[in-house]
């Protein structure tokens, strides 16, 4: 029992140490706020003690000014996506209330940018611009943020038609100190401090903006746009199926000749392809022959849709899985194809539809 209260004492004894000697946070004393100390002096004359003399000064504590950008995710964006955003956090780490400018910079190595990007308040911190959203105009526009208060804000903006996928845009969200209640950009002093005033002291982190060095009253953090895309090559191809006077052996391109079209497309990387349309324009030297047309999946991992059927052959030839497309006449004599389903990355489509010579 005695060895057990011996263990239990030094058990938290080496606790005690342990809290003892752990660091800690710091709190930071607001700017502004004067601190007064006084010295005490007591001594005695011929062992007769005499009355306490003191000593006091007093200084003004100094605005320190601090912030830190922090990009709180990249996107992924489809060519054409309007409204897509980058997520940031910008908090105030100095020692009195400030408020920042902001700023939208596109990398200098960017191959592409945004269609008018802009900044938001992410008012209901999402991650995604809604219509509810506050645009940013000015360093007055989010208002103060007291000691350790943070903001939530987007870059936001639209992605041009035609990128291809992988392609990627980096911006910097860049946020400069100012005075709270102002649109005035802070200064730092210069020169030596003075006790009695507000000086004020930069100490913010070199940030992710070109030219955003350490100690510059700014801080920045940099975010992609990464476009997700379809790789869509078509290729066409025309046989002669039959003619009027050799049927179907070794038939000629002669008037009367049915000709066999095939289409295949081929999404070879990148973002599944979606409401994948093929429309062929007729010239007037041939008229449509088979108002269906038949689409095969050549990866096979596409069902047909209801009411398509499950197998289908032209002129007894290969088997296709899925029947599609609209016949449309009039004077351009149009045939549309839409593929049912989606093409998958690494996948292709082939549609097969045949005409006759005029």
């Amino acid at each position: 029992m005695r060895k057990k209260m011996i263990y239990l004492v030094a058990g938290l004894l080496l606790a005690a140490a342990a809290i003892a000697l752990a660091p800690q946070a710091a709190l930071a004393t607001d700017a502004g706020v004067t601190i007064t100390n006084t010295a005490h002096v007591n001594y005695a004359v011929s062992g007769v003690a005499q009355t306490e003399v003191t000593g006091s000064v007093s200084f003004v504590v100094d605005r320190r000014v601090n912030m830190t950008v922090t990009n709180l995710g990249n996107v992924t964006s489809a060519p054409s996506s309007t409204f897509q955003a980058i997520q940031f956090l910008v908090t105030n780490t100095s020692n009195t209330t400030m408020r920042f400018q902001l700023q939208a910079v596109s990398k200098g190595t960017n191959t592409w940018t945004l269609t008018t990007p802009n900044i938001y308040r992410d008012n209901n911190s999402n991650g995604l611009w809604d219509a509810g959203d506050t645009l940013y105009v000015n360093a007055g526009t989010f208002g103060d943020l007291a000691t350790n208060a943070s903001v939530t804000v987007l870059i936001v903006g639209d992605i041009p038609a035609s990128l291809p996928n992988g392609a990627a845009a980096a911006y910097d969200l860049l946020a400069t100190a100012v005075d709270a209640g102002t649109l005035t950009v802070t200064t730092q002093t210069a020169g030596a401090g003075t006790m009695a005033g507000v000086d004020t002291v930069f100490a913010d982190a070199a940030g992710s903006a070109s030219g955003d060095i350490i100690y510059d009253g700014r801080h920045s953090a940099a975010g992609t746009f990464t476009i997700t895309a379809a790789t869509i090559a078509v290729a066409k191809s025309a046989a002669v199926y039959s003619d009027p006077v050799n049927n179907t052996t070794n038939p000629k391109a002669i008037p009367g000749a049915v000709v066999t079209y095939t289409v295949t497309i081929t999404n070879s990387a990148g973002a599944s392809a979606s409401n994948v349309t093929m429309t062929d324009n007729l010239n007037a030297e041939i008229t449509a022959n088979h108002i269906a047309f038949r689409t095969q999946f050549i990866d096979g991992t596409i069902s047909c849709a209801a009411g398509q059927g499950s197998a289908y052959s032209i002129n007894g030839g290969t088997t296709w899985t899925c029947q599609s497309g609209t016949w449309s006449g009039g004077p351009a004599n149009t045939l549309t194809s839409t593929i049912p389903g989606t093409i998958a990355a690494g996948g292709s489509a082939m549609i097969k539809y045949q005409v006759t010579v005029q």
